[in-house]
């Protein structure tokens, strides 16, 4: 517990600008974590079998920051619209996106079905300069049975790969993915990831390796890994509102 308080000191210094919501926000990193994979993501679709995980390109982890934008944001002001959809063409998402935090308890929240992306309300937003940070579940139960999740497919992105990130104006905010890594679940660069960056940047996380079963819960278990996917912003294309006719 000592190696991960101190590393939750380092994190939360730099948020000193929201420190009445963030006083809990290592707890919040790590056990966003935890909960991704324990007794919430369900079944793999392949039962036993661990899910493929994915290593290529780099997820620089920053130190030292003051504040999660170090750059000087845009002019004019940053776009306040809420998000609305995450599409990923190459992977076949094409999600509502829904902010969450924390509970009247202080426990993270996680998206409570498989097919929404869930959106950290203490990260960055799209265009503020900042780390905006996803998850999402790779699988999940329906009925019993086991459905895919808005990220089973994460690992399947590629460097250059685009994210998009559209508001409920229709600004369109596109990201290119530059690193994309699997790591043990325990391992402190999954919170470190989720930390404040110098660029804007968008850090989509989910579940991999393998599903343990917990004995006493049906459903009920953990996954070994987790998949991280870090892409930085490309183009801010302002549009019409969603379904509007061109």
């Amino acid at each position: 517990m000592t190696a991960i308080t101190s590393i939750v000191r380092r994190l939360t210094d730099p948020f000193r600008w929201r420190r009445s919501r963030l006083t809990l926000a290592g707890v919040l990193l790590l056990a966003s974590m935890v909960l991704l994979g324990a007794g919430l993501a369900g079944l793999l679709m392949t039962g036993e079998s661990g899910a493929t995980t994915t290593n290529i390109g780099d997820i620089p982890i920053y130190s030292g920051l003051n504040s999660p934008t170090t750059t000087p944001l845009p002019t004019p002001p940053p776009n306040n619209s809420p998000m609305a959809r995450m599409i990923i063409e190459k992977i076949d998402v094409d999600a509502p996106i829904i902010a969450i935090g924390m509970d009247a308890n202080n426990v993270p929240q996680v998206p409570g079905g498989p097919y929404d992306v869930g959106w950290y309300d203490w990260s960055s937003k799209p265009g503020w300069g900042g780390n905006a940070v996803f998850s999402g579940h790779v699988d999940w139960t329906v009925n019993g049975q086991p459905v895919i999740g808005v990220f089973y497919y994460l690992r399947d992105l590629g460097l250059d790969d685009v994210i998009k990130i559209v508001l409920e104006d229709g600004t369109e905010y596109r990201y290119k993915v530059t690193g994309n890594q699997a790591i043990e679940a325990d391992d402190p660069r999954a919170l470190q990831w989720m930390g404040p960056t110098p660029m804007d940047a968008a850090t989509l996380i989910t579940c991999g390796g393998t599903w343990i079963r917990d004995p006493n819960d049906p459903l009920g278990g953990h996954y070994t890994m987790r998949q991280v996917a870090r892409a930085e912003l490309i183009q801010e294309k302002p549009l019409g509102p969603i379904g509007a006719v061109p």
